[in-house]
């Protein structure tokens, strides 16, 4: 499926819209959030069932799982090395990526 330039526009406009950041923004947070999806899927969906799906998450459900990885109360050696040099606004817009995105059906 290819996708024209103007629907990635358009894609980029409501992806702002719905997650109170302008275009710019949401391309940065994308950039923020390009380790993840090695794990959980370029469209936050992970193909492993061991993986959890992060589109369509809550946002204040993922940061409040970041920042726990970040401060040790959660526990997951790669999570936890993964986001321990993130800054607070770093995991605030990957977990705001992330729930812009439709979630799996």
């Amino acid at each position: 499926m290819t996708i024209k330039p103007q629907s990635a526009l358009l894609i980029s406009l409501l992806a702002a819209a719905s997650s109170g950041f302008s275009v710019g923004e949401v391309n940065v947070a994308a950039k923020k959030a390009a380790q993840c999806v090695s794990c959980h899927g370029a469209e936050g969906i992970s193909g492993v069932s061991l993986i959890p799906n992060l589109a369509g998450q809550k946002m204040g459900y993922l940061n409040k799982q970041l920042q726990d990885y970040k401060s040790g109360a959660r526990k997951g050696p790669v999570m936890t090395d993964l986001i321990k040099p993130l800054s607070d606004q770093d995991i605030k817009d990957i977990a705001a990526h992330f729930s812009a995105m439709k979630p799996a059906s």
